[in-house]
């Protein structure tokens, strides 16, 4: 966890310096640290990503289909209002899943 913070530290800082080349140099090693995170959990970091990546996908289909019951769309909307669409998403996804789990 700490090599995460640091490599995290590190990322910031390419940022702030806006130089392409070392943020993605930072990032690299950021990601390569949560990876280790993830071996040394005993979690497979591809299955993880692919999990999240999947669950990323099925929210934004259906911020995309609350746009589409209020007869709106994407570029029409404020990112605020985009934000509490996906908050209210994912806090209903969360109580479904901590009610199946019981």
């Amino acid at each position: 966890m700490d090599k995460v913070e640091e490599e995290l530290g590190e990322t910031k800082e390419a940022i702030s310096s806006q130089q392409q080349e070392s943020i993605e140099d930072e990032i690299g090693d950021l990601l390569f640290a949560v990876v280790n995170l993830a071996r040394k959990c005993k979690i497979d970091a591809e299955t993880a990503l692919q999990s999240a990546t999947d669950k990323f996908v099925a929210r934004f289909n259906r911020l995309e289909d609350e746009l589409k019951t209020r007869g709106r769309k994407l570029g029409e909307v404020e990112l605020a209002e985009m934000d509490a669409i996906w908050n209210d998403i994912k806090a209903n996804t969360q109580r479904r899943t901590s009610n199946v789990q019981r």
